[in-house]
């Protein structure tokens, strides 16, 4: 678990990662945490993120912060162009996140947003 303002749990599964966000996320949160999802060996092997957003109150970060994550992510997963990228949750935010990973043009299919994990769990593991 990751501490800032919010609560970050990074949890590894068979063949992906499941990132979950509590309480007021900050720019800190987000950043500590996708610097250890990056950063790990796996990231190449990835078939699958999600991103659950449900349990955030509130979502504290810049335009600037949203587009620099954005960056740094297409670049940590450049040799992995079939990972799906899920995240639930409906903060305006997550819609912001989505729109600038897909403009970014990060991997073949575009990330996509749930309210469910059950219905990212299942774009997320499609054909695997």
């Amino acid at each position: 678990m990751l501490k800032g303002r919010g609560l970050v749990e990074v949890e590894w599964e068979g063949s992906g990662v499941v990132r979950r966000l509590s309480g007021v996320v900050t720019i800190d949160d987000l950043d500590v945490s996708a610097a250890q999802i990056q950063g790990d060996e796996r990231i190449d092997r990835l078939r699958y993120g999600i991103h659950d957003f449900r349990d955030a109150i509130d979502i504290d970060v810049l335009d600037d912060d949203i587009e620099f994550m954005a960056m740094r992510a297409v670049v940590a997963l450049e040799r992995n162009v079939v990972i799906r990228i899920a995240f639930v949750g409906d903060h305006p935010v997550i819609h912001k996140l989505i729109e600038a990973f897909n403009r970014f043009g990060r991997g073949r299919v575009p990330c996509r947003r749930f309210d469910s994990m059950a219905a990212a769990r299942c774009f997320a593991t499609l054909y695997f």
